[in-house]
C-alpha cells in the first residue's frame, strides 16, 4: 500500500521562534521523520506550502483537494494531509463534499507545536496513518485526539485542548490507539461533487451572525460589495428580526441566495415561526437543516460554483440529507 502525504503547514509543522510565538517552520520530512509505518505500507511525502491555516483561502484548499485526487489518479492507495486546525473544518468540508465518502482520504493537524514537550503533532500523524492504511476504509475523515469523524461533519470545539475536533450529533467514525481503528459508525453524507471536478476557484459567499438589534446593515454591506451569495447564523431554531428579513428579500430579488443556519451549532433549523423563520422562507431564504454556518457557507461556495442557478437549492437540500446527484 502507497499513501500520499500532503503538507500544507499549521501548528503541526510550528516551533518556536526566539521571541516565543509558533511559526510554521517543518517540512513534510521533518513530520515523517521517525514516523512507525505499519509492514507493506510505503508512505511518500510531498510539500504542498508551509503557512499557518488562518492565512488560506477556500481556493487554496481547492488545490489541496485537485492535488488529494491527482495523488489517487496516480495510484497511491490513500492521502493524509497535514493541515492548521483554525481552518481544518473548512478543508474538511470542501474536502469531504469533492472525495468520495468511503475514500482513504485523512486530514489532520495538532493543537501543541512540535517543539513542545507535549505535543500531539506526531501522535496525530501516526494515528492519520493507521486510519487511512485500515484493513476496511474509514472513509473521508478528520483524525485528532485519537478519534476519527467523517470530514463532512467535523468542526473545532475547543481553542487549545488536544481533543478539539467533535463530529457534532453524527458523532464519530472510529477510535484510534496503539492498538489499531476501532470502527463505530459509517459517514450518512458526503462525496456530493466527488464525480464532479474540483472547480478552479469559488465565488465569494460571506457569513453573518445575527445578535440582538441586529439590523440588516452587514446584509446590505456584503450585498453592497457584490457577493455572491451569504449565510446568516440566525436565532435559536431560524429566526431573524423583520429589518434582517427585509434585506433577505432584497436579496432574493437581485438573485443573491441567502441561506439560514442557527447560530446555536446544533440542530436543525425550520421556518416555523410567524415573524420568524416563516418570514424568512417566504422572502426566499434557504434553510440548511444542521449544517454549522462554516459548513453551510463552504456548501453554497460549492453549489454557486457548480450548479445553475436554479439548482442551487435543491443541491442544498441534497447535501443537507446526504444524496448524492
Amino acid at each position: 500500500m502507497r499513501i500520499a502525504v500532503l503538507a500544507t503547514g499549521g501548528t503541526i509543522a510550528s516551533r518556536r521562534d526566539p521571541d516565543g510565538s509558533l511559526a510554521v517552520s517543518d517540512s513534510v520530512a521533518d513530520l515523517l521523520a521517525d514516523i512507525p509505518v505499519p509492514a507493506g505500507v510505503e508512505v511518500c511525502g510531498f510539500d504542498l506550502s508551509r503557512r499557518p491555516s488562518f492565512t488560506l483561502t477556500l481556493d487554496d484548499m481547492l488545490a489541496t483537494v485537485q492535488q488529494i485526487r491527482t495523488k489517487l489518479a496516480d495510484g497511491f492507495d490513500g492521502v493524509v494531509v497535514t493541515h492548521g486546525t483554525d481552518t481544518l473544518e473548512e478543508a474538511a468540508y470542501l474536502t469531504g463534499q469533492l472525495t468520495d465518502r468511503d475514500a482513504r482520504v485523512v486530514l489532520t493537524g495538532a493543537q501543541r507545536g512540535a517543539d513542545e514537550p507535549d505535543s500531539d503533532a506526531r501522535r496525530n500523524v501516526v494515528d492519520a496513518i493507521r486510519v487511512v492504511t485500515a484493513p476496511h476504509p474509514v472513509g473521508t475523515a478528520v483524525v485528532l485526539g485519537g478519534v476519527a469523524c467523517a470530514a463532512v461533519e467535523s468542526r473545532k470545539v475547543h481553542t487549545s485542548a488536544v481533543s478539539a475536533f467533535s463530529g457534532g450529533t453524527a458523532g464519530a467514525l472510529a477510535l484510534v490507539d496503539p492498538d489499531g481503528v476501532l470502527r463505530l459508525s459509517s459517514a450518512a453524507r458526503g462525496g456530493h461533487y466527488a464525480a464532479h471536478p474540483v472547480p478552479d476557484r469559488l465565488p465569494r459567499v460571506d457569513l453573518i451572525k445575527l445578535v440582538a438589534g441586529a439590523d440588516g446593515i452587514h446584509l446590505r454591506a456584503s450585498l453592497d460589495a457584490g457577493v455572491a451569495g451569504m449565510v446568516v447564523e440566525a436565532f435559536g431554531a431560524g429566526n431573524a428580526p423583520p429589518a434582517v428579513t427585509e434585506t433577505i428579500r432584497e436579496a432574493h430579488r437581485r438573485g443573491v441566495p441567502v441561506v439560514i443556519t442557527s447560530r446555536t451549532g446544533a440542530g436543525r433549523v425550520r421556518p416555523i415561526y410567524s415573524g420568524g423563520g416563516a418570514d424568512l422562507a417566504r422572502a426566499g431564504a434557504i434553510f440548511a437543516g444542521d449544517l454549522t454556518g462554516t459548513q453551510a457557507r463552504v456548501a453554497l461556495a460549492l453549489a454557486l460554483a457548480i450548479e445553475e442557478p436554479g439548482a442551487v437549492p435543491e443541491a442544498l437540500h441534497d447535501m443537507v440529507e446526504g444524496r448524492r446527484p
